[in-house]
């Protein structure tokens, strides 16, 4: 099944499927300290562009890759990423102001929809830092179990 352009969510939220083009508005979200802490667990160091890039071709190949998008001053903005893949289903909400209201949780429910309609048999998130407990309770919320898990992280399922 062919990837849509765009998935809506609600009058304000929709997803969009991404062009290399449009890459350029996710550098501000991956420097951001606190995004990538909380998604990769980096503390040290920012993305450059070419990061951001290898990151996007590498989501690309294995899945749809799109934008969070909301509806403000009579116009689309971009505000995050979300991918779809058996193999992983990162999110980052980049623009801080839009944490905990419940974006996320629209968002992975509307593509949970879709995984079924094009056939997936499960979704698999390889990595979720123990200390990030929005994501977990988030993940959990909708149904994914904890399948593995080291000291720092757990691996989460979730079967179609």
């Amino acid at each position: 099944m062919k990837q849509p352009e765009i998935i809506c969510i609600n009058k304000k939220l929709r997803l969009r499927r991404t062009k290399e083009e449009d890459w350029k508005k996710a550098l501000n979200w991956y420097q951001n300290p606190k995004v990538l802490y909380y998604s990769e667990g980096v503390t040290t160091k920012v993305y450059s562009m070419e990061v951001i890039k290898r990151m996007y071709k590498h989501l690309s190949n294995i899945g749809e890759l799109y934008f969070i998008e909301v509806f403000e001053n009579e116009d689309w903005k971009a505000i995050g990423d979300v991918t779809l893949s058996e193999k992983n289903m990162p999110i980052v909400i980049g623009e801080e102001r839009y944490w905990g209201k419940g974006i996320g949780k629209k968002v992975i429910s509307k593509l949970i929809n879709r995984a079924k309609d094009i056939k997936l048999k499960k979704i698999y998130i390889p990595s979720i830092y123990k200390y990030n407990e929005r994501s977990r309770n988030l993940f959990e919320s909708l149904g994914f179990v904890k399948v593995a898990g080291n000291e720092k992280e757990d691996s989460y399922e979730l079967r179609l």
